[in-house]
């Protein structure tokens, strides 16, 4: 089974679904995590919440690991496109699984804004595991 599962977080309710869901299959198999959360790598031209929260959305998942018992390393990477970054990191860290989120945007809005996932997806050389919202 997997060893080392990469899971990239946003903040949002659908991203803490699949932190849940990740870090309890986690516990199950034996693997250790990373958690990583892609800031854009100019503050200044970015829509994002203070730093201060960005810390507390890779503590708030190092205290979920810690009350289930799962190794867990947490990252924060800026860079300009968050796809990229989460499939360098998962090459870089030896993860053996990428576990994230999906929204389920269809339509025009899906095709407008771009998945972050559907990104993961089509670059990712190792497998990815996609929690979907209701």
């Amino acid at each position: 089974m997997f060893r080392h599962i990469l899971i990239p977080s946003d903040g949002s309710a659908a991203s803490q679904l699949a932190v849940n869901a990740a870090l309890r299959m986690a516990r199950e198999s034996g693997a250790r995590v990373t958690a990583v959360h892609v800031l854009p790598e100019e503050p200044a031209l970015a829509n994002v919440a203070p730093a201060a929260t960005e810390n507390t959305i890779l503590a708030d998942i190092a205290r979920q690991a810690t009350t289930l018992n799962v190794d867990c390393t947490t990252l924060e990477v800026h860079a300009e496109q968050p796809h990229s970054a989460i499939v360098s990191t998962a090459l870089q860290r030896n993860c053996d699984l990428i576990a994230m989120a999906s929204r389920g945007r269809s339509g025009l809005a899906s095709l407008m804004l771009g998945s972050q996932t559907q990104k993961v997806l089509t670059h990712s050389k190792i497998p990815v595991l996609v929690f979907r919202e209701g």
